[in-house]
């Protein structure tokens, strides 16, 4: 349901320019913020790999909005300028911005920066989808070619079956048995 905002040729190719060729989908989920759900922690989406920070990106993320981005239905929340922040978390005196946008639209920002999902202090569910892309070389938050059946995984565009893991980083990442991972896909 959510591949069309997957594989965006706008987010693609921001990709394109922003990772390195063979970039993976490292995960796909859905958030549905509650009624008097309480602001998420600060953080920042490619602090799962250890690795110094600044750096070049590891990783970016989308969030789509499925319904409208308030100030007050948690709406994302991010920290300008801290994708370029040495190691330290944000702090009382750094500024934050709401993402406010309306339904449809979409964010986009690199793994340095740091955000969170806000308040929602409304009477109503705010829901999003959000896709999160990693370097090729880097191993992605969910294992796709296990979770996705291959008679799906067949149905899928060429560009989505190459982020989630049917291809090859330069020279072997990637590998099935010495071979490309595309040919688990030819097999009945």
């Amino acid at each position: 349901m959510c591949d069309r905002l997957a594989d965006h040729p706008r987010v693609l190719a921001v990709l394109d320019r922003l990772l390195m060729p063979n970039y993976l989908l490292s995960a796909l989920q859905a958030i549905n913020i509650q009624p008097g759900e309480s602001a998420q922690l600060p953080h920042h989406d490619d602090g799962l790999y250890p690795i110094p920070r600044p750096r070049a990106p590891l990783a970016a993320a989308t969030i789509w909005a499925i319904d409208d981005f308030t100030a007050d239905n948690g709406s994302t929340v991010v920290y300008p300028g801290s994708h370029r922040w040495g190691r330290r978390p944000p702090g009382p005196d750094d500024p934050v911005k709401p993402v406010v946008m309306p339904a449809g639209s979409c964010v986009f920002f690199v793994g340095t920066l740091w955000h969170g999902g806000g308040a929602n202090t409304t009477d109503r569910a705010r829901l999003a989808v959000t896709a999160q892309y990693c370097q090729p070389w880097l191993r992605p938050m969910e294992a796709f070619t296990l979770s996705i059946p291959r008679e799906v995984a067949r149905t899928l565009s060429d560009d989505i079956k190459r982020m989630i893991g049917y291809s090859i980083h330069p020279p072997f990442v990637g590998a099935v048995d010495g071979l490309h991972p595309l040919r688990l896909l030819e097999q009945p």
